[in-house]
């Protein structure tokens, strides 16, 4: 190659460089050879991958009619090779099996045609393969959207309880405004399924839903993370970078654990949510917004408020409209539910085939608080469907956390000796009632049918069943234990007399 044509390749790459857009970097290649002197005119026919025409780059001006032109692309395309008209040549750019364009050169030299002919083709290859990707990936982010839109559908929020139920009902009819919502819950409630349940039911669906956990990152990443940097503004910013702010404009940015952000964050985000528009860190430009904000926190913000850890004028900002999500605890009609809905999921997850759940299992599941709601029933579930070595799920497969609770002991725990012997005393009240209203004469054999058993299994379980020793214990014989044990039986059948 001549030293002219090095010079005109590089000339053509810094041309491409600035802008690789394949109409441009045509255009000024074709600039280039023309201010060289190396051809009077030039046109690239290029088309799509069905055999249409897409467009024709062109630069000078051309001598030969447009039918003209257009019958010698159409012989160079269908011949594979060149096809001349006087001075014109048509050169096509490709293979058999996929042309990509035809290059029609007028008064240009071989070198030049041949030359530009191997550059355009490598251009047009590439512009075409990101066509496609470019195609492929909007197709892929439409199916990932859909898939989203489906995992997060109203189908998919499981639930019974009227306080559940009425909690999604109120965010689908927020989702119309354009209000800031607050949405209170504990960890694992299922906040972030709210929230998106207020997009999908938007008139921004179709924009960006941008989660952000606030509790996860420092104050100086979080800062540069929700709004953005500009190159230099600190160590390691090497380029310009956009915030979850500007990520999502046209959308929804989801705010979660926003009561653990610190006093200056709070600033910061109460000037964006009035003005709608931030500074990137080191900028001092202004750039408006067009974003629904939702926020979430498992703390209660009034208290916070009182405390001082949290600004007033922040929460009223956030707390246009108020949901809380209740925890699992409060109901347990929608445990069966969820664990219906869970063991489907990853039994396809793990090519699992689970037919049937033990009562045991419901049971014991219905009467765990789970601090951890709806994630720690999601885990427990997952857990079992994998360690399950039949097709039913039973209770040795439960976590021991789960299998060990004690309802009557955390009931101690959480309010004391004096509820439990109000409760006691309530109780009893209530016994005697009911004896009274149905003319009975049975109340001390009832009431001790069910304390007694109580006493009887704590120590059976403390001698680990040596009814010897749990005789010696209560201070009654065996005969007498066994006799008792053999009356609570025929009561309760829960009981295994040797």
């Amino acid at each position: 190659m001549s030293n002219a044509l090095l010079d005109l390749l590089d000339a053509m790459t810094e041309a491409r460089i600035a802008n690789p857009q394949l109409r441009s970097s045509v255009l000024a290649a074709l600039r280039l050879a023309h201010g060289s002197g190396y051809l009077r005119s030039a046109r690239l026919h290029t088309f799509r991958t069905e055999g249409e025409e897409r467009a024709i780059i062109a630069h000078g001006e051309a001598s030969l009619s447009e039918e003209a032109e257009t019958q010698l692309v159409a012989q160079a395309r269908q011949e594979h090779q060149e096809a001349r008209s006087g001075e014109v040549v048509a050169i096509p750019l490709g293979k058999s099996k996929r042309v990509y364009g035809v290059l029609v050169l007028e008064q240009a030299t071989a070198e030049i045609a041949a030359f530009l002919a191997d550059v355009f083709l490598q251009w047009s290859a590439m512009a075409e393969f990101i066509h496609v990707e470019k195609a492929e990936l909007i197709d892929e982010n439409f199916q990932l959207r859909e898939e989203i839109k489906l995992q997060f559908s109203e189908r998919n929020i499981v639930g019974v309880s009227g306080s559940f139920r009425r909690v999604v009902e109120n965010a689908i009819k927020v989702a119309a405004s354009t209000a800031t919502v607050l949405i209170q819950g504990e960890t694992g409630t299922g906040k972030e399924l709210i929230a998106r349940v207020i997009h999908d039911h938007s008139n921004r669906a179709n924009g960006p839903f941008i989660p952000v956990n606030c509790g996860a990152l420092s104050e100086s990443l979080l800062e540069s993370e929700l709004f953005g940097h500009i190159k230099g503004a600190f160590t390691g910013a090497i380029n310009d970078r956009k915030g979850r702010f500007e990520a999502a404009n046209g959308g929804t940015i989801f705010l979660d654990e926003i009561g653990d952000v610190s006093q200056a964050m709070q600033v910061r985000l109460l000037r964006v949510l009035q003005e709608m528009e931030i500074e990137r860190v080191g900028d001092h430009r202004a750039r408006k917004l067009n974003v629904r904000v939702v926020a979430a926190s498992n703390r209660v913000l009034e208290d916070e408020v009182r405390k001082g850890t949290f600004r007033a004028d922040l929460f009223y900002r956030l707390n246009v409209v108020y949901l809380q999500v209740p925890p699992l605890r409060s109901r347990p009609e929608d445990i069966p539910h969820l664990i219906e809905h869970f063991l489907g999921q990853y039994c396809q997850r793990n090519v699992k085939f689970i037919e049937h759940v033990h009562r045991d299992v419901i049971e014991t599941m219905t009467k765990y608080p789970w601090p951890g709601n709806v994630r720690e029933l999601e885990n427990c579930i997952e857990k079992m469907v994998v360690m399950a070595p039949g097709k039913e799920l039973t209770i040795d497969l439960l976590p021991m956390t789960v299998m060990a609770f004690d309802p009557h002991q955390e009931n101690d725990r959480s309010h004391g000796m004096a509820s439990f012997e109000a409760r006691l005393k309530s109780f009893m009240q209530a016994e005697t009632m009911s004896c009274l209203e149905r003319g009975g004469e049975d109340l001390y054999r009832v009431v001790r049918n069910k304390w007694e058993r109580y006493l009887f299994e704590a120590v059976l379980n403390a001698t680990k069943n040596n009814k010897s020793k749990a005789a010696q214990m209560l201070g009654i014989t065996r005969n007498t234990l066994n006799q008792r044990l053999g009356e609570l039986s025929e009561t309760k059948r829960e009981w295994a007399i040797e």
